[in-house]
Parts: structure tokens; C-alpha cells; sequence
């Protein structure tokens, strides 16, 4: 009944979906499908210490890592200017076993996944690629920090987007997660199917099982243009297993 009230009071709406896609709109193949390019969004990641570049083939329908083969500087240049950086501060090539498929440039096109086609790599190197300070460790960032354990804050999730970690989020009900509402302003990513909520962890690289998020409601004077109502609420499509500790 709180929750109800608070949301009447304060003027929280459903957000619609922001765009319309055609029928069977295809991931990262380079061609937009969605309005507000949803589908083109979220194509490249960055794996592990070593920031091993990671590009979702919609051929092949999984990630995979970018073969050195054919790589140069402007390769470099576009995927960072892709993901909003400006500059390049450091590629390196990897020497990797990986078992399978990976990605190699064939030509260069408007966006990183157009340029790539899946292949087998026959340098066994790997692109490892960091734009600006992107994947470094910096150090002085938190003060007076220390390890903690899940029965210490159990209250914490992990709202992801993807297989990416966008913001936190404070559990309210077995049902229901308050963050904030820029979390849902960046990138416009704004397709729900691709947001899962993570409880039970402290460790972003455990493996978990997320929960989908069924809604999100959004303060309806919340702007990006401003800090102003930054608050949000989304309803998982199952409870959350909530225990007594």
C-alpha cells in the first residue's frame, strides 16, 4: 500500500516504449530497424583485465573476439568513436587460443559490426583495444573502501542492460526495485526485454541468474536535461527469493 501511495503522490508514470521497430528487427547487423536505433546499440564490449575486443556477430547470434588479421589504427579509431570516445590510447594484439569462430575486417563500412564477417583467426591474435581511460584500473577513485559480503548490504542489485552493468538498484519489495531514472536515458537504450535485474552477489563477474524487468516507471518530471526527480521503478516479471538474514 506505501508503494501505491508514494507512486500516486508523486506524479511516477509508465514510460512507453520510446521507438517502433519493423518486424523482426535484426541485432547489430549495421542496419537500423528501430527508430531510435535500439537494435544498433550495445554491439561492442570490452572483456577482462586485458579489455579484449568483443563484437556481437548477428550472424552468428553470439559474441565474439576481433581477429588481428586486416586491423589497423582506423579500426581502432572507429570502434571508439562508436562507443563515444574520442581518442584511441592503446591497441594491443593478443596472443590467444580460442577454439571456434571470431571476427576479421573484410572492408570498412559506417559501423564496426558492418565491417566485420566471422571467420577463423589465422594470426591466433586478438584485439585488445582501450579508448581514453576505458578498462584501466585508476587508482584513488574510492577512499576507505573495503571487501564486503552479500548478508552485509542484501538489499543491493545489479540492474544490468545486456551483459553490461549500468546502474544499482535498493530492493523495496519481492517484486519491485527503486534506482535511478537516467539509467533508462543512456545510450537510449530503451528495448525492456534486455534489462535484467542481479540480487545475491557482491562480485559483478559471478555468474548469476538475472530476473527480466517486466515495467519501468519513471517520474514524469524527471528531464535528462537536469539531476532534478532522478528516480525510477521497475517491476520484475517474478518475485525475488527474499530470505530472513
Amino acid at each position: 500500500l506505501s508503494v501505491m501511495f508514494w507512486r500516486s503522490q508523486t506524479g511516477i508514470v509508465y514510460k512507453e516504449p520510446a521507438e517502433s521497430c519493423k518486424d523482426s528487427p535484426v541485432r547489430c547487423d549495421g542496419v537500423v530497424d528501430c527508430s531510435q536505433r535500439s537494435d544498433e546499440l550495445g554491439c561492442v564490449r570490452f572483456v577482462s583485465d586485458e579489455s579484449l575486443l568483443h563484437v556481437y556477430s548477428s550472424a552468428e547470434s553470439q559474441w565474439l573476439p576481433v581477429c588481428s588479421s586486416a586491423w589497423d589504427d582506423s579500426f581502432s579509431r572507429k570502434t571508439c568513436r562508436q562507443l563515444g570516445f574520442q581518442n584511441v590510447s592503446q591497441t594491443e594484439y593478443i596472443p590467444l587460443h580460442v577454439s571456434g569462430k571470431s571476427l576479421t575486417v573484410t572492408d570498412e563500412r559506417e559501423t564496426i559490426q558492418q565491417s566485420l564477417n566471422s571467420s577463423q583467426c589465422l594470426t591466433g591474435k586478438y584485439v585488445s583495444l582501450r579508448c581514453t581511460t576505458c578498462g584501466q584500473r585508476i587508482s584513488g577513485r574510492i577512499i576507505g573502501g573495503m571487501e564486503t559480503s552479500v548478508s552485509k548490504w542484501p538489499w543491493q542489485v545489479s540492474v544490468q542492460y545486456g551483459p553490461i552493468h549500468i546502474c544499482g538498484g535498493t530492493i523495496i519489495d519481492a517484486q519491485w526495485v527503486l534506482t535511478a531514472a537516467h539509467c533508462f536515458f543512456m545510450n537510449s537504450m530503451k528495448i525492456l526485454d534486455d534489462w535484467k535485474v542481479y540480487g545475491g552477489v557482491s562480485d559483478l563477474k559471478q555468474h548469476a541468474e538475472g530476473i527480466p524487468v517486466s515495467q519501468v516507471i519513471i517520474n514524469s518530471n524527471y528531464s535528462d536535461d537536469h539531476d532534478d526527480y532522478d528516480i525510477a521503478l521497475m517491476k520484475l516479471s517474478r518475485p525475488l527469493t527474499i530470505s530472513g538474514e
